[in-house]
């Protein structure tokens, strides 16, 4: 428990560096330095995770695949970033990298026809899905801006960046509240085949923790403009209490996800970078669906406005 704690510790402590360096670095001749240095999390996320897939999967799939696989982690990520930055093009160069990548594995059916089967390349493009593509969405998240009919409430990639690492946290505390506390009066299990510990009070737990995690960074990060605009307030709440809790729910999914790849594997944990909790997939596995929910909200909420 205390090695837990402390792997625990030290991963929330990166990530408040991080988000940090996003704030406080400033931009310079329209650079943003500050979310490019939020950019070196989000691939180190990429590179470890999928070094920890592959590692996984290496008697499913061949050398070169798997070569390919990590070159589309290395390459992706850097590219959608700047290229969202620059042109505001990113989604476009995700499915740019994305085709050259499937063109390239199914190129390997012809140059070693006899080491590459229909299984490993479909192994292959999971790991390439999961996580870099996942987290390109998350790179776009980090450099979208703000909504301008709606600045007041700052509806900007930081509060986004707080939502999708806030509200997952949120969600698997109360969650885990929940089960300890009531499993013995709901002891009815959400999955017992993927994740036996996982009960469906708990569940519901992790929804109020969304809510209740997304409805609090509203307050806290929109204080000053609050003032004298509660009509505004009884609009906008609602909609980060509705992200609170799709985002627990794609949590709490993004977890089973996980549970279901390592039990297919055989594997207890995806890695063990961090004592106690596995490796960064193990700890960002429901982050990854978070932020599909909270980038598809809030694009939609730019496309609205």
């Amino acid at each position: 428990m205390k090695i837990r704690l402390i792997s625990g510790t030290a991963y929330i402590a990166i990530l408040v560096a991080f988000f940090c360096l996003k704030i406080f670095v400033p931009t310079v001749n329209g650079v943003p330095y500050g979310d490019f240095c939020f950019d070196v999390l989000i691939y180190a996320f990429a590179l470890i995770g999928t070094f920890e897939m592959l590692r996984a999967v290496k008697e499913k799939t061949v050398k070169a695949e798997r070569a390919i696989v990590y070159a589309f982690a290395a390459i992706t990520i850097p590219a959608v970033a700047l290229c969202q930055w620059k042109w505001g093009n990113g989604l476009e160069i995700i499915g740019v990298c994305t085709l050259i990548f499937a063109l390239a594995l199914l190129s390997l059916l012809v140059i070693i026809h006899d080491k590459v089967t229909l299984e490993s390349l479909g192994v292959s493009l999971f790991s390439a899905v999961y996580p870099t593509l996942l987290l390109c969405l998350l790179v776009l998240t980090n450099h979208m801006g703000g909504v301008p009919r709606l600045d007041k409430f700052a509806l900007d990639s930081r509060i986004m960046i707080l939502l999708i690492f806030v509200v997952s946290p949120c969600a698997d505390s109360i969650a885990y509240v929940f089960g300890r506390y009531f499993k013995k009066y709901f002891p009815k299990k959400m999955s017992p085949n993927l994740s036996p510990n996982k009960t469906v009070i708990g569940g519901i737990g992790g929804l109020v923790g969304g809510i209740l995690g997304a409805v609090a960074l509203y307050f806290i990060y929109n204080m000053p403009a609050l003032v004298g605009s509660y009509d505004r307030m009884a609009v906008v709440l609602p909609v980060y209490a509705l992200i609170g809790l799709s985002a627990a729910v794609a949590t709490a999914f993004g977890d089973l996800v996980e549970s279901s790849v390592k039990r297919k594997l055989g594997l207890k944990d995806m890695g063990n970078i961090m004592p106690g909790h596995g490796g960064v997939l193990d700890r960002i596995d429901g982050t990854l669906w978070a932020t599909a929910v909270v980038y598809a909200a809030f694009a939609c909420i730019h496309f609205m406005y």
